[in-house]
């Protein structure tokens, strides 16, 4: 169950994971992660942040449809979908804890290492790249419900102009996010968030406000700045994993 405040809170968080989803295509897990992990508990959250990211993409998707590289995006998707599965499974066999440490480091060292390569003239931006962050992403997002730091790699190596990221990005986390669900009821089917009508309601209606104000400033953020934030979202997000996975390694001591 969730009390009032507590969905006031979950819904302001909502509303600035939307907006960031929005502006340049990655975000929505990073914010919501903790949050829902504090509010629902860590098994609830990865279907949580689910359900709301496939809710939240689905409105944008009207405003971006012109930008979105369908071609790549497919590209992602293919890999990404048979990596949930992996994901599932070994986050069903490794604890937790443990998982989000070592997926906060990984991801925190690609952020590194692709900004030293950013520094360079090369681009990395071929199959063996695509295939691979695709792997990457869809295994971290349905193993502990990150995978936005690896779509940061994979947008700074392969230079990816940010305004067709961010329209890119909203019907591939739709279609993962609802594949992640349908394995999650399939293999993993416990933990499922139980609130009432009201509760889903008021953090939907989060989604939708932050979708239209999102729309409104998307244009105004410049390249540059869409990249930087980029890197400075994956590395908070990473390390936010990580803490995460620290105190509740601490606790279960």
């Amino acid at each position: 169950m969730i009390d009032p405040v507590t969905l006031l809170l979950y819904a302001a968080a909502i509303f600035v994971a939307t907006v960031s989803q929005r502006v340049i295509g990655l975000g929505f897990g990073l914010v919501m992660g903790p949050v829902s992990a504090i509010v629902a508990g860590p098994i609830a959250a990865v279907p949580l942040n689910c359900i709301f990211a496939v809710i939240a993409c689905s409105l944008m998707l009207p405003g971006v449809w012109r930008d979105i590289d369908w071609r790549r995006m497919t590209w992602l998707l293919v890999p990404a979908i048979p990596a949930s599965v992996a994901g599932l499974l070994v986050a069903r066999m490794v604890p937790t804890d443990a998982l989000r440490i070592a997926i906060g480091i990984v991801a925190i060292a690609g952020v590194l290492v692709s900004v030293a390569f950013t520094r360079t003239s090369h681009t990395l931006d071929g199959a063996t790249t695509r295939i691979g962050s695709g792997l990457a992403i869809g295994g971290f997002n349905a193993a502990v419900g990150v995978g936005a730091p690896l779509v940061g790699v994979y947008a700074l190596v392969s230079r990816w102009e940010p305004r067709i990221l961010a329209a890119t990005m909203q019907p591939f986390w739709v279609i993962l996010n609802l594949v992640t669900l349908a394995e999650r009821q399939l293999l993993v089917p416990d933990g499922f968030p139980e609130w009432p009508w009201w509760a889903w309601l008021g953090a939907s209606g989060a989604a939708v406000v932050g979708t239209l104000f999102a729309h409104r400033i998307a244009h105004r953020i410049s390249a540059g700045v869409a990249r930087w934030t980029i890197v400075a979202l994956s590395v908070v997000g990473g390390t936010v994993v990580i803490v995460t996975g620290v105190i509740g390694l601490a606790g279960g001591a």
